[in-house]
């Protein structure tokens, strides 16, 4: 499963990629709204192959019944992603810097936190055996 979410976070990132100034044409036909967004779209095609491992290993886990750990985990994401998020407007980054501290410390502190879940296999239980 990890594989196709590599595969198809690919495959998807390619397409926003290629299909970016397409897209943006059709949501505004503000040119410098365009201009502003084009970057967080290439953000958002380069990092997809993240973003397919962490949905994939999302979904695996909930369906497991994993829910606690992935409680703790989410708070450990937005300790370490709310204060580099709050951090872009002082340092003057804009949409563009905020969408790559989504996609690098929130998607790659989920992608840790949910790898390392997986690879111990502590989530491979039973339903009766979690209650």
């Amino acid at each position: 499963m990890v594989w196709w979410g590599v595969l198809s976070g690919i495959v998807l990132g390619v397409l926003t990629a290629a299909a970016s100034p397409l897209l943006l044409r059709l949501f505004t036909s503000d040119a410098g709204v365009r201009e502003a967004l084009l970057p967080v779209l290439l953000v958002v095609a380069v990092t997809s192959p993240v973003s397919g491992v962490v949905f994939v290993l999302d979904g695996v886990l909930m369906g497991a019944g994993d829910g606690t750990y992935l409680a703790w985990a989410m708070l450990l994401t937005l300790a370490v992603f709310a204060p580099g998020a709050l951090l872009v407007p002082a340092l003057g980054g804009g949409v563009t810097t905020l969408w790559c501290m989504v996609a690098g410390l929130m998607m790659g502190t989920r992608l840790v936190t949910l790898g390392l879940r997986a690879r111990t296999g502590r989530w491979l239980v039973t339903g009766a055996e979690r209650a």
